[in-house]
């Protein structure tokens, strides 16, 4: 009997330990899922879901006449959530995979139309939610898409997942490649994408994402932190004129063999960097490695004899027709010093004028250390003066930092004056002694080479960029008479006769310097051969240096290797500042035809004042017709793989319409297209060449 009391208390114990524990996990999921529900939920939504970068879209650069040198092109991965496509189109789904699956295969061509039919049928079995088509769709694919069955009822219910990022293009590929640079994921680079990366780059936004198997997809309510676009950089480039240097410098390096060479242009009332040019050269092969024009310092040789003319000049010890004694070609200072000249070893005596024009080292040295050979700090201050001695300070990462001999400093001696004032003991760039000829070409006034007058959005300037005077007036007036006549000399009468033929006038100097390196000192048979001078000479309007570096073939002075290019790009630039003369006075009336982005389109109509019917998305092409007075658009764009009528865009706007399709595009020329092959309606096979030739040159 006390057993079966035993057993029954045991039993009720046992029941009540068990209600108990029951109830006590009722009450803790009552707790949980009612009053700590908000918690735990979103405990749980901070495992699941996070922030992903939206990155802000990067600013464009511009050349001075709008043309795009360097832009971001959207690129999209697509994906597919068959959660949702299951969700709203059950029954339509089986009747409309096989259409898909081809059209995917020949829009994307990545996968087969069997593969694209296996892949959406998995989806669709599974539901998976994130289901990649593909990574790098073109915009025009990307709207494609969405007009397919199914995919069009939208990202709510057709279940595409579009997810942008942009790539960077520069539309005259090469071209100015190595001054426009290049920045990478880390934030590094050269070039103007890297100094100015912080403008150009914005402030990227922020959306949220939540994981799913397979990845992460954006939430359906779209939290977002929009990014702060990237702001435009404008340049003073001339794209024509960069392209006549570019070519016109390249010809010499391979006619010469030469290591690299270097071209600036500048425009002589504003300093203006309207061309730079630097190309490099190995075993017939050309490149842009290196901004040599600002980033690369040497000893310019006797392109420097103009400054030291100016000094001897103002400091009154020598005039144009005094007589010069030049040693028949060779002068010893010291007991194992002397300078030599090259070509004059029957001569005693020449003016002034004639040391200059004949590049007499003798000549220009032994002026220059009489003069100045007890205050030679006073000689070196001309150099100062004229900025030769410090970084220009144009904005761009990489600059030369120029260095010059002192009197106070290891290594000064007799021998400095004579060395410096012929271009040696002194180190500076292609640059600076351009900046210094633009000088004399522009008055006296010394003005601040740039390469950026301005920043902006969509296309149009907001801050514009001055130019800068450094000096308002780099020596006398009657001083700067006389380097204007030496220099116009040079051409007429002494080593840049070879431009006597061109018809206009140029003023400038030959320059032929012995290349030295720390260690070794001066090498056998290697020079940088140059010429710097402006023109037309009796009205300045461009100022252009030529530095080859390194000829192996032919001749290495200036006057035989870098005249010539500077001749070549003297005769077509002025050619081409005489057609856009004429171009002005013709084109006073409308448009016949605008053509280019629609924003950019519409930004021009609006700044002219022009009537405009249109519309277009930012990334469409627009071709604007003149009727009536109202500029009446369409959209450019390949349609059913028929070849579009391009007669009359861009380049730029060729390439975006072209290789967004799918096609390659070869061209000559620059400026709008007058040729393309083939003609406009011709159906277009995948991958087709495309070819079209731009009006300004065959």
């Amino acid at each position: 009997m006390n057993i079966k009391k035993d057993i029954l208390w045991r039993v009720v114990v046992s029941i009540l330990v068990l209600t108990l524990f029951g109830g006590a996990i009722l009450y803790s999921a009552v707790r949980v899922q009612v009053v700590e529900g908000e918690k735990w939920r979103a405990m749980g939504d901070s495992l699941h879901v996070k922030y992903r970068k939206v990155p802000a879209i990067r600013g464009s650069i511009y050349s001075d006449d709008g043309s795009l040198l360097a832009t971001s092109v959207p690129m999209y991965k697509l994906s597919l959530d068959f959660k949702v496509i299951k969700k709203y189109h059950k029954d339509s789904f089986g009747l409309r995979k096989n259409e898909l699956a081809r059209k995917l295969a020949f829009t994307f061509k990545n996968r087969t139309s069997a593969e694209y039919l296996q892949l959406l049928e998995e989806g669709y079995r599974t539901q998976s939610q994130y289901v990649t088509i593909t990574r790098n769709a073109n915009y025009i694919q990307s709207k494609a898409l969405q007009t397919w069955p199914i995919f069009k009822a939208g990202r709510y219910k057709g279940g595409v997942i579009t997810e942008e990022r942009t790539i960077r293009k520069k539309p005259y590929f090469g071209l100015g490649s190595r001054t426009i640079g290049y920045i990478n994921e880390n934030h590094k680079g050269a070039g103007i994408e890297a100094s100015f990366d912080e403008i150009l780059s914005g402030n990227d936004g922020k959306m949220v994402v939540r994981r799913i198997p397979g990845g992460y997809r954006p939430l359906e309510n779209d939290i977002k932190i929009n990014p702060d676009n990237g702001k435009d950089i404008f340049t003073t480039i001339d794209i024509h004129l960069q392209d006549v240097v570019n070519e016109e410098l390249q010809k010499g390096i391979l006619t010469h063999d030469a290591a690299y060479g270097t071209a600036v242009l500048l425009e002589v009332s504003t300093g203006k960097i309207k061309a730079i040019a630097n190309v490099d050269q190995k075993d017939g092969d050309l490149s842009e490695r290196y901004n040599h024009a600002i980033g690369r310092p040497y000893e310019p040789g006797s392109t420097m004899k103009l400054v030291s003319a100016m000094a001897s000049l103002e400091n009154g010890d020598v005039e144009l027709e005094d007589s010069i004694d030049v040693h028949y070609g060779k002068y010893k200072f010291f007991e194992n010093d002397s300078i030599t000249d090259s070509g004059h070893g029957k001569v005693a005596k020449m003016t002034y004028r004639q040391v200059f024009e004949k590049s007499s080292n003798v000549g220009i040295s032994l002026t220059a250390y009489k003069g100045f050979r007890k205050d030679p700090e006073d000689f070196i201050s001309y150099f100062d003066k004229l900025h030769l001695t410090q970084p220009l300070q144009t904005g761009i990462k990489g600059e030369a930092v120029p260095s010059i001999l002192r009197p106070d400093k290891p290594g000064w001696s007799g021998m400095s004056i004579p060395s410096t004032s012929i271009g040696y003991s002194l180190s500076t760039s292609a640059l600076h002694v351009a900046m210094v000829y633009n000088a004399v070409a522009n008055n006296g006034t010394l003005l601040r080479p740039y390469l950026i007058s301005g920043i902006g959005s969509f296309g149009q300037v907001e801050e514009i960029y001055e130019p800068i005077v450094l000096e308002s007036k780099i020596c006398k007036s009657s001083t700067l008479e006389d380097l204007k006549e030496l220099l116009v000399g040079v051409v007429q009468n002494g080593t840049g006769q070879k431009l006597k033929q061109l018809p206009f006038a140029v003023a400038g100097k030959t320059g032929t310097s012995r290349i030295s390196s720390d260690s070794s000192g001066y090498k056998k048979n290697q020079y940088n051969s140059s010429f710097v001078g402006y023109f037309p000479a009796d009205d300045p309007k461009y100022t252009l240096i030529v530095v080859i570096s390194r000829p192996s073939k032919g001749s290495f002075y200036g006057s035989s290797v870098a005249l010539p290019v500077f001749s070549d790009i003297a005769k077509k630039v002025h050619a081409q500042a005489v057609q856009k003369r004429i171009a002005v006075r013709d084109t006073l009336a409308h448009p016949a035809v605008l053509s280019g982005t629609g924003k950019s389109v519409k930004e021009t109509c609006k700044r002219f004042d022009l009537s405009y019917d249109f519309e277009a998305r930012n990334h469409q092409i627009v071709t604007l017709t003149n009727s009536n007075d109202v500029l009446i658009g369409s959209s450019i764009a390949v349609k059913d793989k028929r070849m579009p009528d391009v007669i009359g865009l861009g380049l730029s706007d060729c390439l975006y319409v072209l290789e967004n399709a799918g096609y390659k595009v070869r061209y000559r020329g620059l400026g709008k297209v007058v040729e393309q092959s083939p003609d406009p309606g011709t159906i277009l096979t995948d991958g087709r060449t495309i070819y079209i030739r731009l009006n300004t040159r065959e």
